[in-house]
């Protein structure tokens, strides 16, 4: 029988184009499964690693958070066990209906997942720390202790998509400085929301809220598209 090939965690990485420490957080996260140790800092992958990798990539692109991929990785059909899967003979363009719940539910993050979850590095996601535009759900500000939850990586996507399509944070930086004010007024106005929620009903006072906060988001939402269509009306990415 041939011997498998196996290589080093460089050749792996040349390979496929994901960075060693990316292999290396797949690894201990249980994605990947655990190489072959030839020594204490040196470990053999085998050919079947190339593959998962691609995989892993492919359904990340797709918008599925890592505690899903992990999840269906190693099935043939990953739509199919998310109960996303089209019928039969009919195009899937269902989008992943368990992500924005996985999200929520996803085990706390480490600074190094965060950044590799959301898209940026490591460097731009201390930026916007500093900058203000994330903040850690525990931890403090301490890297070796600060956690990142379902909402921080949500947030964290929407500012890799801004990045990511040439905003700087030079201009990101106006979010927490000039528009802070506005922020903070927001903020008091949505507890009004919120508190007339919860008093309004006595059965389920947190299912209230949560209701109440989310039309809340999607109501500014829609006005601000509004007054921004009234302010630019030949804006050309109006639809």
């Amino acid at each position: 029988m041939a011997e498998t090939t196996k290589m080093a965690v460089s050749e792996l990485s040349r390979r496929t184009g994901m960075t060693t420490a990316a292999i290396n957080f797949y690894v201990r996260e249980g994605l990947l499964p655990r190489p072959e140790k030839t020594s204490a800092t040196r470990a053999l992958y085998e050919e079947s690693y190339v593959e998962l990798i691609e995989r892993i990539k492919d359904l990340k692109a797709r918008g599925l958070p890592l505690r899903v991929i992990g999840r269906v990785l190693n099935e043939a059909n990953p739509a199919s066990v998310l109960g996303v899967a089209s019928e039969p003979g009919t195009p899937d363009t269902n989008e992943p209906a368990t992500a924005p719940r996985a999200s929520r539910d996803m085990r706390p993050l480490e600074l190094d997942a965060f950044a590799e979850e959301i898209g940026l590095s490591v460097e731009q996601v201390r930026r916007a720390l500093d900058l203000g535009l994330i903040d850690p759900s525990s931890g403090g500000r301490n890297e070796r202790s600060m956690r990142f939850v379902g909402r921080d990586v949500i947030a964290g996507k929407a500012l890799a998509r801004l990045v990511n399509n040439g905003i700087g944070f030079d201009l990101l930086a106006r979010h927490t400085a000039e528009f802070e004010p506005l922020t903070r007024a927001e903020s008091h106005f949505m507890a009004e929301h919120l508190a007339l929620a919860r008093n309004s009903s006595e059965d389920e006072p947190n299912q209230a809220i949560r209701e109440a906060a989310s039309g809340f988001a999607r109501l500014r939402d829609y006005l601000r598209i509004r007054k921004f269509e009234q302010e630019y009306p030949d804006w050309g990415g109006k639809e």
